[in-house]
């Protein structure tokens, strides 16, 4: 991805992320609107059927104010830890076995 310019790439609003799927931007835009930051989603996806999720037709932005872009990428950079309550789930099996008949 490449850094915008001091005007951003969306007049006034920079891009911080790219994504081929919508709900993955959507779950970026919302931890970065749980951080405080104004973000927005910007669906630039072509679909047409029988068309296959093709990367170059599949792009979908996340989008910050220019001056808030820095804080936006390091937010997304950090990750989420999982709540102090969660279980982790047991490990799957190497190798599963078919039903025999």
């Amino acid at each position: 991805m490449a850094e915008a310019g001091a005007g951003g790439s969306h007049g006034g609003w920079d891009t911080v992320a790219e994504s081929g799927q919508l709900y993955e931007a959507e779950l970026m835009a919302l931890r970065l609107r749980e951080a405080g930051l104004e973000a927005r989603v910007l669906d630039q996806s072509y679909r047409q059927e029988p068309l296959p999720s093709v990367r170059s037709f599949a792009l979908v932005r996340v989008l910050v104010p220019v001056e808030d872009a820095a804080a936006a990428r390091r937010v997304l950079a950090e990750g989420v830890g999982l709540p102090e309550d969660a279980e982790e789930l047991p490990e799957a099996p190497d190798r599963i076995e078919e039903p025999r008949s």
